[in-house]
């Protein structure tokens, strides 16, 4: 049998492994689509290049002309707006989320609340109505609830905004929101890196550990030239957003990033080699993201009784997480709740309200991010019990 000459059999090779590697790549693509559909992982590497269209429009149009809700804060990143009436929310003059302005010391017979947080706190999708603050004090008038929520932030945030507002206020009791995907936050210092979709396209800052010790990363946008200067020379500034920023370290260089192949095992590097945030579904507690946040939430908790307060950490699931807990499995957070448990912390895990209270299994025939008003009632209910049952706030 004739062989064929040694340039068509290279040629043939060449053919045959361009077909076999084009299959491979249509696989690894597959296995993207599948990855965001079903479980809401995507690629982030193409992002920490350059800047969207969309935060572009958002820095320029909305930022620098002082029309976004959000305000610039050299300290915090941001923070809501004082004294906005906007279709979304109301802020009083001292940038809380309420329809009335408050005294710096609370009324006589009034037990007062002081809420720091993320959007959950905040109450992000509803109106002042539907907060779970409000309707805490439609159950019992003696609570009077602050909300200092803000969307997107990490504790190490709402920590920093308690050491500047939270004293003057005069709270009893002070309530330490957290939501379970805040983990990833603890470790991010430009949020578009995190959350390539993100409508708070802002610097932020972060605390790191230095052995025993936190050690706060100053926001590294300190003013709005800096975003001008961002706007203007995104590459140079991009990489020095990213210095201490996890997710940009965890994906910089991959310049071959067009192929599916190579995004493929980025996603699989970030989750499985060297320390992730997650592991086996839950919490990596040797990852630096879980020792920051728990060393935070340890430290504003020290702070607010040193401070003569109350302090109290609650801990709010996503829908995944009560969806997880209702089919036998294990919330995400449950490493977290077991030390700070053990540090004999007042933790209240609200998937045991939703447990008690969700009587029709709202939780699984709704589709929702952020709580919705029959949620935050559900919140404000099993806040009220704890505060009850822990002698707080009287039955």
């Amino acid at each position: 049998m004739p062989t064929l000459p040694l340039r068509k059999r290279l040629l043939f090779s060449l053919i045959l492994l361009g077909v076999l590697w084009l299959l491979i790549e249509l696989v690894c693509l597959g296995g993207l689509w599948a990855l965001q559909r079903f479980k809401g992982i995507g690629y982030r590497g193409a992002e920490i290049r350059s800047l969207s269209a969309k935060h572009r429009r958002i820095l320029a149009d909305q930022l620098l002309s002082g029309k976004s809700a959000m305000a610039f804060d050299a300290r915090l990143g941001w923070i809501p707006r004082p004294a906005t009436r906007s279709r979304k929310f109301h802020t009083n003059r001292a940038g809380l989320r309420s329809n009335r302005e408050y005294p710096p010391e609370p009324p006589a017979g009034r037990i007062r609340l002081a809420a720091f947080g993320d959007s959950f706190t905040f109450g992000d999708g509803v109106n002042y109505a539907g907060t779970w603050e409000h309707a805490l004090e439609e159950l019992d008038p003696r609570l009077e609830a602050l909300n200092f929520g803000v969307p997107g932030y990490d504790p190490g945030q709402a920590f920093l905004r308690y050491q500047r507002e939270g004293g003057r206020f005069h709270p009893h009791i002070v309530l330490i929101g957290f939501m379970s995907e805040n983990i990833h936050r603890m470790v991010n210092t430009f949020r578009p890196f995190y959350q390539p979709t993100t409508g708070i396209p802002l610097g932020k800052p972060r605390f790191t550990l230095r052995g025993d010790h936190l050690e706060l990363i100053e926001n590294p946008i300190r003013s709005l030239k800096g975003y001008r200067e961002l706007l203007h020379d995104e590459k140079t500034v991009l990489p020095r957003l990213g210095r201490f920023d996890f997710f940009y370290q965890s994906t910089r260089g991959r310049r071959l990033d067009v192929l599916p192949s190579v995004r493929l095992y980025s996603i699989f590097a970030e989750s499985h080699l060297g320390e992730p945030i997650l592991r086996d579904g839950v919490y990596n507690t040797r990852s630096e993201a879980y020792r920051v946040t728990r060393r935070v939430l340890e430290a504003f908790y020290d702070q607010v009784e040193k401070d003569g307060a109350v302090p109290v950490l609650l801990l709010f699931p996503t829908r995944e997480d009560l969806l997880a807990q209702r089919a036998g499995g294990t919330v995400v957070y449950a490493p977290l709740r077991t030390d700070l448990e053990r540090g004999h912390h007042r933790v209240l895990d609200l998937a045991e309200g939703f447990a008690r209270y969700d009587t029709e299994d709202r939780v699984q025939r709704s589709h929702f991010v952020h709580y919705r008003p029959w949620a935050n009632r559900i919140v404000a209910r099993t806040l009220r019990d704890f505060l009850a049952a822990h002698r707080l706030a009287g039955p």
